[in-house]
């Protein structure tokens, strides 16, 4: 047979070993045993500072000097949590993408790229204390990306004593993606970063009475039940929560991906939810993965939209490695929980309490219920995902989060999927699995330093005609690499990464190029060892 391998012309002339991860058969394609993890979003490039009350937020120390000052389109090492407070600034998209990944895997290899902030509008929203002053003490309750805290409203405090401990209260959380200001009673709340992603971003506000009861403040406004009233204005909602509004004017990732380009990051993970970004995202990975570049990259990106809007940016991509992690309504901001996941993804969920390995030390890992350790589930049962919806996200490209088994009030992985449901417009789950897309990739790694190392400097000849190997010290044939190949497959197969080796050895063929002398061509198949997904069966009662 002729081996046709796409991207690797006849002309081509520089030595190496050169696969080219073929994707969409009953093997499939896209990551490696990996452990670089790669994060992409906004940094603080510019101190931001307020008045009432007095408010200083530090820019992150990776900008360029100047003013104003710019963050430095470039990746850079993250030692952990408070290196990425102090590179990208507290509250920042990176940073806090980064304590999501820490929180996960606390070994995590870790780096950061900021993409630079477009300068638009920041998304804000308004909660304003009114009615008068409060007639007996009661509490507010705070419930803001992840975190609860409490402010004591004592009996005669006024609106704008009430506003200025609640403002002062969210600026004291450090690590919260948003500041607070008060003017007589109304506090202003404004994302940390501009640009309308921040208009996902959740906030949840209570009065709580002295017998302990709860009254959310909404937009129509809420009674402590002692003369002050809480409302919530120029807001918006996704699904049954309130939302920041207003941010615009969206940034371009393409300059941080050109910055990367050059070294290869195991996954990469977006803060980008729009899908001209994360299609940026996917023309780079795809790239990087071509056999003469042989970076094999994976990407993760979150989305919280509403289950027909996930379903068309997912399609809409439609990309074998690319996942969408889909959390509908999520109170902690997507791009984090995308982050996370990514880091369970390779490390497991022992960092949740759980029992599954992750990627880096199995590339077949089944991620099947993937506890995530910091990840909520959504406030209001509605937004959760019903089994017919997270059926259907996993029909459509969308991974589903799903209230946790054991963890109450906590998410977890329905099954990790790939972006990727269509071949030419018609349903194909030929690449479903992100397993389907790790291991072969793992098995282009394995074999591409293997075969490198193994007949460096070799020479080719042919085949005998009677099967004998060739009497010349370090020469080899078609055959003798074949039977490397096979027994390195054989090997991957008792560690439980491939299945069927034996079987499918008739699809494995490594012959002369007819046209290019010392050139051997391969076809190597890879059939991946599934996950336990699925266990039907009746139980009858006799």
């Amino acid at each position: 047979m002729t081996i046709a391998v796409a991207g690797v012309p006849t002309s081509r002339k520089t030595p190496g070993v050169n696969f080219n991860v073929v994707l969409g058969g009953s093997g499939t394609s896209a990551g490696s045993a990996p452990q670089k993890i790669l994060l992409l979003g906004n940094m603080i490039p510019n101190a931001i500072t307020g008045a009432s009350p007095v408010l200083s937020v530090s820019a992150g120390t990776w900008i360029v000097p100047g003013s104003p000052n710019t963050a430095i389109e470039a990746p850079t090492f993250v030692a952990g949590v408070d290196d990425a407070n102090t590179l990208f600034g507290f509250g920042s998209e990176l940073a806090r993408m980064a304590a999501a990944v820490f929180a996960g895997s606390p070994d995590a290899l870790v780096y950061g790229c900021p993409v630079a902030d477009a300068g638009g509008t920041a998304a804000s929203a308004t909660l304003t204390f009114a009615g008068g002053t409060a007639s007996a003490g009661f509490t507010v309750r705070l419930r803001l990306c992840g975190l609860t805290f409490d402010v004591p409203v004592a009996n005669g405090d006024t609106v704008t004593a009430i506003a200025a401990a609640v403002a002062d209260a969210i600026n004291d959380q450090s690590t919260l993606p948003f500041t607070a200001q008060n003017s007589s009673g109304a506090i202003t709340i404004t994302a940390k970063n501009t640009g309308p992603r921040g208009n996902t971003i959740v906030v949840d506000a209570y009065f709580v009475t002295s017998t302990g009861t709860e009254i959310r403040m909404t937009t129509g406004g809420a009674s402590s039940g002692a003369t002050t009233t809480g409302t919530w204005s120029n807001t918006s909602t996704l699904g049954g929560e309130i939302t920041l509004a207003n941010g615009a004017t969206q940034d371009n990732f393409a300059n941080a991906l050109t910055a990367i380009e050059p070294a290869r990051y195991d996954r990469i993970v977006g803060a980008c939810i729009d899908a001209t970004n994360i299609g940026r995202i996917v023309t780079h990975i795809n790239t990087q993965a071509g056999p003469t570049v042989q970076k094999l990259e994976q990407a993760v990106c979150g989305c919280s939209d509403t289950y027909a809007n996930a379903v068309t940016l997912a399609t809409g991509q439609n990309a074998s490695r690319l996942q969408i992690v889909w959390h509908h309504a999520s109170t902690l901001p997507v791009w984090e929980v995308a982050a996370q996941a990514c880091a369970e993804r390779l490390a497991g969920d022992t960092a949740a309490g759980g029992l599954l390995v992750g990627e880096s030390s199995d590339p077949a890992a089944n991620l099947d219920g993937l506890e995530l350790v910091s990840v909520p589930v959504q406030r209001v049962i509605a937004d959760q995902p019903t089994s017919t919806e997270s059926e259907n996200a996993l029909n459509n490209g969308l991974t589903p989060l799903a209230p946790s088994g054991s963890r109450p009030g906590y998410a977890s992985v329905v099954r990790s999927i790939t972006s990727r449901s269509l071949r030419s417009g018609v349903p194909n789950y030929a690449v479903l699995d992100t397993s389907s897309v790790t291991v072969p990739d793992y098995v282009a790694d394995f074999l591409r330093s293997d075969l490198a190392t193994t007949f460096a400097g070799v020479k080719l000849t042919s085949d005998s005609a009677d099967g004998t190997p060739p009497r010349i010290a370090r020469v080899v044939t078609p055959s003798i690499v074949r039977g490397h190949i096979a027994q390195r497959l054989q090997e991957m197969e008792d560690d439980g990464i491939l299945r069927d080796v034996a079987a499918n050895l008739s699809l494995l063929v490594v012959e002369e190029n007819i046209s290019v002398p010392g050139r051997l061509d391969c076809e190597i198949p890879a059939e991946v060892m599934p996950g336990l997904h699925i266990v039907a069966g009746n139980v009858r009662q006799l």
